[in-house]
């Protein structure tokens, strides 16, 4: 990743705030092939489902620029414990069971691939999170998907309702035999 491109959080405030410039390039991006064929990648769908989930519990994001200019996003929330994507199958019993934090979205400028941007983008929105996995959907066939396979994420469910497919990728944020952070009972 170049060194003249800062990374920064957002909190739900500054997401807010943004959501019209993240959707100026979620679109640009979004208007290739194969998303541009399907309505649930428009960029109204986006801004609807976005402004959502900017206000669920968990959510964190982080947005790429270089200087001024937005060159890529990431965001994602929170699934708790028995929860999973809506329109997706069920994962394996031992995600399904954990605490999740879903990454909606990784959107980098075509100018800017292949330069570690969208790893870096990642790496830091799932740098502290608590949860025991990270999940996330990627179109099945796609530059992306193969780039997240790469990066050890795994296949745990499919979704089939709406072309073009996807599948939901898993990745361990927490080792196995760790039993991650302590609990504080009362935060439940």
């Amino acid at each position: 990743m170049s060194e003249d491109v800062t990374l920064t959080a957002l909190d739900q405030t500054a997401a807010l705030d943004a959501l019209d410039e993240l959707a100026t390039l979620y679109e640009e991006i979004y208007a290739e092939p194969p998303y541009n064929s399907a309505p649930k990648f428009s960029g109204d769908r986006f801004l609807a489902r976005t402004r959502e989930q900017i206000l669920t519990s968990g959510f964190a994001s982080v947005v790429a620029r270089r200087g001024e200019r937005l060159r890529g996003f990431t965001f994602g929330f929170t699934m708790a414990p028995g929860a999973w994507w809506a329109t997706a199958s069920a994962p394996p019993g031992d995600v399904l069971a954990s605490d999740k934090f879903a990454v909606v979205e990784l959107v980098v400028a075509v100018a800017e691939r292949g330069q570690g941007l969208g790893r870096g983008l990642l790496d830091e929105l799932l740098r502290e999170r608590k949860e025991r996995y990270a999940t996330l959907p990627a179109v099945i066939g796609t530059d992306a998907y193969a780039m997240y396979v790469r990066w050890g994420w795994e296949k745990a469910a499919e979704f089939r309702e709406e072309p073009p497919f996807s599948d939901a990728l898993v990745r361990p944020l927490v080792p196995k035999n760790d039993p991650g952070p302590p609990r504080d009972p009362a935060a439940r």
